[in-house]
């Protein structure tokens, strides 16, 4: 009867994992683009599918590559903020100062990015909503510099990108689903049904 028993928690261990084992990049950028009135669903397919670990990764996972993807877009963005300000000559200190403020946006971004990236593998989605929210209101705050001062932003590309990213791994926060009674008594079970053996 044990045995039985065991068996059946073993298959509906294997059967659970399964079925939450890989997501579908396009099929789960549908469903962010679907949930987000900004979040361009072909910049999210080709995102994502520049990274080959995407193609064997679930939702969580996905939700991990956009961030891992959003911190090198910071990383390069503090970088091209950094030559622009070394080597360009600018006529008006107004769009000296909107770069220095990004330049300072895009700096804290980084370790918030860490923190979320941190979130995401723990399963705290909470707070992981909390912080990529915060990072796209980063991206926005560099933007909004530019256009309030009706000057062209030379980091246009670089805010729309990083905020796409983080609009993905935002959306996942809210598709991943939450740790069930059902994952909870699987883990639970899980060390008995392997080393069961009687």
């Amino acid at each position: 009867m044990k045995q039985i028993f065991s068996f059946s928690f073993l298959c509906l261990f294997l059967l659970h994992h399964l079925i939450f084992a890989s997501a579908s990049i396009k099929e789960t950028c549908k469903k962010c683009a679907e949930k987000s009135p900004v979040l361009n669903y072909d910049f999210c397919v080709t995102s994502l599918q520049a990274v080959p670990e995407s193609k064997t990764s679930n939702a969580q996972g996905l939700g991990i590559i956009s961030l891992e993807l959003a911190q090198t877009n910071a990383t390069d963005t503090i970088s091209f903020i950094q030559k622009l300000l070394k080597y360009k000559d600018f006529k008006d200190t107004y769009t000296k100062q909107c770069l220095k403020d990004c330049l300072d946006l895009y700096s804290d971004a980084i370790p918030r990015l860490v923190q979320s990236i941190g979130a995401f593998r723990s399963n705290d989605y909470v707070n992981a909503n909390i912080w990529i929210s915060a990072l796209m209101d980063a991206a926005m705050t560099c933007e909004d510099g530019f256009d309030e001062g009706r000057k062209v932003s030379p980091l246009k590309k670089q805010n729309y990108d990083f905020y796409q990213l983080c609009d993905i791994a935002l959306i996942i926060t809210k598709l991943v689903p939450l740790r069930s009674p059902l994952s909870f008594l699987l883990e639970s079970k899980l060390p008995q049904i392997l080393i069961y053996r009687s």
